[in-house]
């Protein structure tokens, strides 16, 4: 075997490789947000307050855990809620779950991110407690 054709070896290998890896990452099923209980519960601003004064480190260790939050409903957005306290609450079929502004909602949602511009912290896949 000469070195083209070790060469093309190699190649249709690794290709074989990718395609089995990639079809194994993409066909692996999600994990279901809503069945995971809480890691801790809060108020909206003690939420926030907690989360502010982290560092950014130690803020991405709470990245993929779902926390408990508590607060009146201060905006209703297109995708989802804004809870009085600064944390946006992004459902997973983009749906306010039918919340009325200031009514008072108990949810659990998956930690995404905290925007320090806007004080705010980012919840997905939210469901209701």
């Amino acid at each position: 075997m000469n070195t083209r054709q070790k060469v093309y070896a190699l190649g249709f290998l690794l290709s074989l490789i990718s395609i089995f890896v990639g079809y194994v990452l993409l066909n692996k099923e999600h994990k279901n947000y809503s069945e995971v209980e809480p890691v801790a519960e809060f108020f909206a601003d003690e939420f926030n307050k907690f989360v502010s004064e982290l560092t950014e480190v130690e803020r991405g260790e709470l990245g993929n855990k779902v926390y408990a939050v508590e607060g009146e409903v201060a905006e209703l957005m297109k995708n989802g809620f804004l809870i009085e306290g600064g944390v946006v609450c992004s459902t997973v079929d983009s749906t306010g779950l039918g919340y009325k502004l200031g009514e008072k909602v108990r949810v659990k949602g998956r930690y995404i991110s905290f925007d320090p511009l806007f004080n705010e912290i980012r919840l997905g896949n939210v469901t209701p407690l």
